[in-house]
C-alpha cells in the first residue's frame, strides 16, 4: 500500500516530476520506486537493496530544493528501511502523511486552510489516492499493511 501511494504521489508534483526534483533526486526516485516494487512482491528482501538505496540517498549533493522534496524523500527512506521489506503500519501511515505533505507544500503555501486544500486538484487527488489504498487494503481483508 506504501509503493503504491509513493507511485501514485510521483504525477500530482507540479510542475511535472522531472522539473520538480533536482536531477540526482529525481535519478534515484525513478531507479529505486520501481526496483523496491519488484523486491516487495518477491520476498524475502535483499538488505543489499536498501543499504544500495539509503547509502544513494546520503550521497545526494547538498542543492537547493523545494520545501516538499524533503517530506517526498523521507517517505522514500521509511520505505527502504522496513525491516525485511515488511512497512509496519505506523510507518505506512508515516508515508502516506509524507506523501500528502508533498503534494501540500508543491501546491500551497503561507497559512493553509482546509477549504484551501479541498480547492486544490492535486491536494483532493492525493487524498483519492490514499483513500483508494487505504479501502482497497481493508477490502483485501486482514493482510498487513505494505
Amino acid at each position: 500500500m506504501a509503493l503504491h501511494v509513493i507511485e501514485g504521489t510521483v504525477p500530482l508534483f507540479e510542475p511535472p516530476f522531472e522539473e520538480f526534483f533536482p536531477a540526482e533526486y529525481a535519478t534515484l526516485i525513478a531507479s529505486a520506486v520501481p526496483v523496491r516494487g519488484h523486491a516487495l512482491a518477491h520476498r524475502p528482501i535483499d538488505d543489499a537493496l536498501a543499504r544500495n538505496f539509503l547509502a544513494r540517498y546520503d550521497a545526494l549533493p547538498e542543492v537547493p530544493l523545494r520545501p516538499a522534496v524533503g517530506p517526498f524523500m523521507m517517505a522514500l527512506v521509511r520505505l527502504f528501511e522496513a525491516p525485511e521489506g515488511s512497512v509496519s503500519a505506523y510507518d505506512t501511515l508515516a508515508i502516506l502523511w509524507s506523501c500528502y505533505e508533498a503534494v501540500l507544500m508543491s501546491q500551497l503555501s503561507g497559512r493553509i486552510t482546509e477549504d484551501d486544500e479541498k480547492a486544490n486538484p492535486c491536494c483532493r487527488r492525493a487524498i483519492a489516492l490514499q483513500e483508494e489504498a487505504v479501502l482497497g487494503r481493508l477490502r483485501a481483508g486482514s493482510a498487513p499493511p505494505s
